[in-house]
């Protein structure tokens, strides 16, 4: 990964340079740049630029991802970053609000990053999935300290699911959102959390659907150690 990632920033590069040498090119020519054409040029700058920093969010996270030891994880930080990059989503940019509800200070969890990055994340694809076809739509992530646990609650204004739903949600392959959903992301999410002790509690209503994880606080087995 960090070797695409470093191919990718150097195209990147090239084609920032390319661009502002244009700009500079055209400026001395002593003729005026059209209006659209400059139009269309600064918005190729801005999105090398956003392009620059999706590229700089990657290689972040994959410095996570190439760690090979457990570390101590601020899940407030680790939901911050999986938000950051869901940015460049057209879909959740333009569509989706956002409400962030985090408790300061939390108690950091010891495990793999990327096992927490990738469990919490199928769990708000899945939320944005749900909501792909409401008229409403509002994504909540909340993290709190309750009792001997962290707690992440994540709440979509999607299309919820139906109790007789209920007891299948978390089976490989089953979805209720259409032939385009693998039905793996809750699936995987809790393979992958369950390895912490962690636990979850779900519930749905009109406009509504709630998924609580909590991860237990104090000494355990990490998983592959």
């Amino acid at each position: 990964m960090k070797g695409i990632i470093h191919n990718l920033n150097g195209s990147i590069q090239i084609l920032s340079m390319q661009m502002e040498l244009l700009q500079r090119m055209l400026a001395n020519e002593g003729e005026k740049i059209q209006p659209n054409i400059q139009e269309q040029m600064e918005q190729c700058l801005e999105q090398i630029d956003k392009f620059k920093a999706t590229v700089e969010l990657l290689m972040q996270k994959g410095i996570h991802e190439d760690q090979d030891t457990s570390q101590m994880i601020q899940l407030n930080d680790l939901l911050e970053e999986e938000i950051s990059l869901l940015r460049n989503n057209l879909f959740f940019k333009h569509q989706v609000r956002v409400k962030k509800m985090f408790s300061f200070p939390l108690p950091p969890l010891k495990g793999y990053y990327v096992d927490f990055s990738q469990g919490l994340f199928n769990l708000i694809q899945n939320a944005l999935e749900a909501m792909e076809h409401s008229s409403r739509k509002e994504l909540i992530l909340m993290t709190e300290k309750k009792d001997k646990a962290v707690m992440v609650t994540i709440k979509d204004s999607g299309c919820g699911f139906t109790e007789d739903v209920k007891p299948h949600l978390f089976q490989p392959f089953f979805t209720n959102k259409g032939g385009k959903h693998s039905g793996l992301g809750l699936f995987i999410a809790r393979e992958i959390l369950g390895r912490y002790g962690a636990s979850f509690n779900y519930s749905s209503q009109k406009g509504e659907t709630i998924f609580a994880v909590s991860f237990p606080l104090g000494p355990k087995k990490i998983p592959g150690q």
